[in-house]
């Protein structure tokens, strides 16, 4: 017999969002310059082929898992082949019942379709199975088979071939590793699935009950800022709540359930210090019975028409993204037609990297787009969001991969965002790769809203401290005023602080301190320790925005006055985003 032998890399999409810091007076948001990003696509662009060996289906009942196994199970050959082979590796690695169940579910898919399952449909067997794997590869071993041809005779001519493939997949420190084995129809294979988690989740079970679900964890790595996004309905999705007590690498969140989804899929993100690119580094499905959500639509989104070029998917993504907004009451994006230009220049080149695994190249060109230089307006937050169909150029197939994510969502779903950049770029012979990219904007001086959220962050993460809700005091003129300098750039933003500080001094008689941070984004803003832990704290508060000097985007200045009791000394400290006195 002569074995077909298959390994694919797993290619990992990302969504990406400001939230950085940096000096003050300086930009916050660090991104390539546009001549670096224009020496990036020099010459002639890559071909690009899609995974081979994938077959497209419209629609997948899985089976119902096991979610009660604990350990690797020993019910078949393939198992104890695994175990042995696992066993050889020693403790570093270790086999994963999750991947072994979607790779079992990949096989049975494999015998029916003549194929493997393209991403949509793998990355819902993984989540079904109660993986938490945000990137996987996978391998298989194939041939015709006629079903006389006896089982032990089968054994034995593909056990050399899969014991390869287990032994390559085991190599790396870390790995999770399942096999799954199936015959049928006149088809045999066997498919691993291999992956190393970026996080760690503690004691997770998939069935839940209630309106919320807390998952508790450690980050494999250092991260500045962690936080998680939960799908709500067809359309929405919603932040989950970090516990302030936790310090990374430890973390505890808890996120909110849609009253009428069966199931929910959660995806937990994290932000390096000084950078603005997000990273997803854990992925889950936490359903209310475990029977739920059992089948995959691969076109549940859009208008599901194959097009024949790059130029009409483009066309008909931009089309289906607008009708769905439409659909969730939220307004049309306006196209960004230069911008597009150059996502799509700049696509192949992503999606190389991507292949070779170059996460430096990879995030230079990433956050050279998310800049939007070819965008008017001043920026105050982005996204960019990249996904593949290998089989069949049809957007809505890369439309509903991408809105089964609660990233993909949080990029082309999101309100606030009004704009949008589309590249693509064709996968041969007949797939399509596509990124995109969204920006909000600074339309108003009016941050009153921006103040709220900041207050109402503090006083969440003071109470998870033990200690009172701040009092806000009332806002004076003084304040006022250096907000409007500091947009204006007529000011700095220690300056127009160390300013209101005096006044207020001076007309209250008291001790008054301030701090000041500058941000990308007023949600994921880290708070200095004196506000998070003092008994009683009395504050008046101030937002802006304004253009650091070379700055792609526009950035959130945050002024804290504290008056009395609490109020820091005027010795400058500084370090990272805040600096106080």
């Amino acid at each position: 017999m002569k074995w077909l032998v298959l390994v694919i890399a797993g290619w990992v999409c990302f969504a990406c969002g400001g939230a950085g810091g940096g000096d003050l007076g300086k930009p916050v948001a660090l991104f390539p310059s546009k001549a670096d990003l224009s020496g990036l696509a020099a010459g002639t662009a890559p071909s690009a082929k899609g995974a081979p060996g994938m077959t497209d289906v419209d629609h997948w009942q899985t089976q119902a898992p096991d979610l009660q196994q604990a350990q690797y199970p020993q019910e078949t050959p393939w198992d104890k082949l695994a175990l042995g082979t696992a066993q050889a590796h020693g403790a570093s690695t270790s086999l994963s019942t999750a991947l072994r169940c979607a790779a079992q579910e990949a096989a049975r898919f494999y015998t029916l379709n003549q194929g493997m399952p393209d991403d949509g449909v793998r990355e819902h067997l993984l989540l079904r199975c109660g993986s938490t794997l945000v990137g996987h590869a996978f391998g298989y071993v194939s041939n015709d088979v006629p079903d006389n041809v006896p089982t032990a005779q089968v054994e034995a001519a593909a056990r050399p071939a899969i014991e390869k493939l287990l032994t390559q997949a085991l190599q790396s420190s870390g790995t999770l590793v399942g096999l799954g084995v199936a015959r049928n129809g006149g088809h045999f294979v066997a498919v691993v699935i291999s992956g190393a988690p970026r996080a760690e989740l503690h004691d997770f079970a998939p069935v839940v009950t209630g309106d919320r679900v807390t998952l508790s964890g450690t980050l494999r790595g250092s991260a500045e800022y962690l936080f998680a996004l939960a799908n709500q309905g067809p359309y929405g999705v919603a932040r989950c709540e970090n516990d302030a007590t936790q310090r990374l690498p430890a973390f505890r969140l808890t996120c909110p359930l849609a009253a009428g989804d069966p199931a929910t899929r959660i995806e937990i993100a994290t932000k390096q210090a000084g950078r603005v690119l997000l990273e997803a580094v854990a992925q889950v499905e936490v359903r209310r019975d475990e029977h739920a959500n059992p089948q995959y639509e691969a076109a549940a989104y859009g208008t599901n028409q194959t097009v024949a070029s790059s130029a009409q998917f483009r066309a008909a993504l931009f089309a289906d993204l607008n009708r769905v907004r439409a659909a969730a009451g939220l307004r049309p994006f306006a196209l960004e037609s230069t911008q597009s230009t150059t996502d799509e220049r700049l696509a192949p080149y992503l999606f190389q990297t991507l292949r070779s695994g170059d996460n430096q190249q990879m995030s230079t060109i990433a956050l050279g787009l998310l800049a939007g230089w070819d965008v008017k307006g001043l920026i105050r937050d982005g996204g960019i969001f990249c996904r593949w169909v290998n089989t069949s150029r049809n957007p809505s197939r890369w439309l509903t991969q991408a809105l089964d994510t609660p990233l993909g969502r949080w990029v082309l779903l999101e309100p606030g965002m009004s704009r949008i950049g589309i590249g693509a770029s064709e996968l041969q012979p007949s797939g399509e790769m596509a990124v995109v990219t969204t920006y909000a904007f600074f339309e108003s001086a009016n941050h009153q809203g921006d103040e709220e959220t900041v207050l109402a962050e503090l006083d969440r993460q003071r109470q998870a401290h033990g200690v009172a809700p701040a009092h806000r005091v009332t806002s004076d003129s003084a304040l006022q005023k250096a907000l409007r300098h500091v947009q204006d750039n007529t000011a700095s933003s220690m300056g127009a602080l160390n300013d209101v500080v005096q006044q207020a001094s001076f007309t209250l008689q008291k001790d008054v301190g301030g701090y000041v941070v500058e941000t990308s984004d007023v949600k994921l803003m880290k708070f200095d320790p004196m506000l998070l832990t003092a008994s009683t704290l009395d504050l008046e508060l101030g937002v802006t925005h304004y253009r650091a000097p070379g700055a792609a985007w526009g950035q959130y200045v945050v002024l804290f006055v504290v008056v009395g009791h609490g109020a820091p000394t005027r010795e400058a400290k500084r370090g990272g985003v805040t600096q106080h006195f």
